[in-house]
Order: C-alpha cells, then sequence, then structure tokens
C-alpha cells in the first residue's frame, strides 16, 4: 500500500502490523501528516474484531486530552474500516523501557501526571480502557504521553460489572479482572500501578506467561511486590505511596478514582 492513496490519505510507508490491523503514516493534501490504521483485509467480515475495532475507533474519536492520541476521521474506505490518528513521533513507552531511556526518569512527574489525568479523561468521558500497558503508550519527542488502543474499552459502568470475555496481556490485568470478578475503574488504575511501576524500575512487579501463572504469583501479591526503593533508592516518597496505592490487590483499599491519583501527584 506505500505510495497509494487511501482515503484522500497518501501513504507515505508502514509503521507496524499488529494482530488485527495495520498502521501506516500517512500525509494529506496540505501536508500534515497522520498515522492511518486500518483494519486487516482478513477480518472484514469477521464479527468480531469489525466490531472490536469500530468500538475503539468510536471511544477515540470522543476523547479530547493532551494526553489521548487524537482521532479524527473514521469510517470505511473500499469495504476496509479504518481510523486517522494523530502522529506522535516517537518510540512507544515499552520500548523507552527495554532501552532503559534515562529520559523516562529525568521526566517521571510530567509522564505520571500526563498518564493520570489522560485515563482521568477517559472515565470522565465514561469509558474503561481495560488494557492499559506500555506498549499503548506513545511517548513524543517532549516526552509527553500519549494514551493509545480503545480497542477493548467499554462504557464505564455506575456499578462495576462483570466483563464478557477476559482480553488483555495477563501481567497488566487486576487481580480481580483475571478472576473474572466485576470491574470498574479501578482496574485501570491496578493497570497504571503496574505500568508505571515497570516504567520507574524497569523491572514488572508480576511476571507469568498464561492467567493461572499470574493469578499464583497474585495469591502471594505482597511477598513479590517490593517497594519502588528497592530497585530506585532516590524515588520521592509521595511517588512511591502513590503507586503502591494504586497496586493495592484489595479493590476496596486502591484509589476509587483517577483524579485523586493526579491530584495526589500534584500534592
Amino acid at each position: 500500500m506505500v505510495g497509494s492513496t487511501f482515503a484522500n490519505f497518501t501513504i507515505l510507508e508502514r509503521l507496524a502490523h499488529g494482530g488485527m490491523a495495520e498502521i501506516y503514516l500517512v500525509v494529506d493534501g496540505s501536508g500534515q501528516r497522520s498515522v492511518l490504521r486500518v483494519l486487516l483485509p482478513q477480518y472484514r467480515f469477521d464479527w468480531t474484531h469489525s466490531r472490536r475495532f469500530r468500538t475503539g475507533c468510536e471511544v477515540t474519536s470522543r476523547l479530547n486530552h493532551p494526553n489521548v492520541a487524537r482521532c479524527t476521521e473514521c469510517g470505511k474506505f473500499r469495504g476496509r474500516r479504518y481510523c486517522i490518528l494523530e502522529y506522535v513521533e516517537g518510540a512507544n513507552l515499552k520500548e523507552c523501557i527495554l532501552r532503559n531511556d534515562p529520559q523516562l526518569r529525568a521526566n517521571q512527574m510530567k509522564l505520571l501526571t500526563g498518564l493520570a489525568a489522560g485515563l482521568a479523561h477517559i472515565h470522565e468521558r465514561g469509558f474503561l480502557h481495560l488494557d492499559f500497558k506500555p506498549e499503548n503508550v506513545l511517548i513524543s519527542r517532549s516526552y509527553d504521553p500519549k494514551i493509545i488502543d480503545f480497542d477493548l474499552a467499554i462504557p464505564r459502568p455506575a456499578t462495576p460489572k462483570k466483563v464478557a470475555k477476559l482480553s488483555g496481556t495477563p501481567t497488566y490485568l487486576a487481580p480481580e479482572q483475571l478472576m473474572r470478578q466485576p470491574v470498574d475503574e479501578r482496574a485501570d488504575i491496578f493497570a497504571y500501578g503496574l505500568t508505571v511501576y515497570e516504567m520507574l524500575s524497569g523491572k514488572k512487579p508480576i511476571t507469568g506467561n498464561t492467567r493461572d501463572e499470574v493469578l499464583q504469583k497474585y495469591a502471594d501479591f505482597n511477598q513479590h511486590l517490593k517497594p519502588l526503593r528497592t530497585h530506585v533508592p532516590t524515588i520521592p516518597p509521595v511517588i512511591e505511596r502513590v503507586v503502591l496505592k494504586c497496586l493495592e490487590k484489595d479493590v476496596a483499599r486502591r484509589y476509587p478514582s483517577m483524579s485523586l491519583v493526579v491530584r495526589d501527584l500534584q500534592s
């Protein structure tokens, strides 16, 4: 597709090939660069994948926050679902962690508060992300975080709700998700804690390749979860307190809303 035109955009290069979609860098007639995300052709008539892709596009289009990648257009072109997203020049957070980028530490407050504010906005707009992890955070050249990938998002329930199907990466899911219990925004808050713990320390608090393996470690979570100062002695106490409160295994002891995380980080 490189060099061709898609929905009035010229495709410059392919950026990624995911499990459900291809990602391209595109340019419009005015020279503005954007990202084209298009459903893979083999899923064109697959109801599950098509619905999930459409949901992600619709949710993203309803969000408007500097720490969430903007969706400027979505629809169908020649029978293929697509969306046009804000182009963020930079790597994703997982790549930054793996290369031990020193700027993550230098910009830790900007990153932590930006991610918390972005998730708070998502919740305030009436959605749960439910797939928050380092791969779904883009880091701009100025180290501003941008949350992406809302394919697994659901409407935010008034009371905790059981999700029909378990999806997402096991090591970034809250215990209640893995145990198939009802969830609310506190599942995203736990995922935030997991993500920023890894960002700050370079290590996951919990590892495992399967749901059962991760669940077994959650049974002794307090033994597995080491204070951030164990890995980073210079971590400010306020950051450690916030992260560990996000990572409370007991939902009732966790932060009840992301806005309180923002408040405590800014205190």
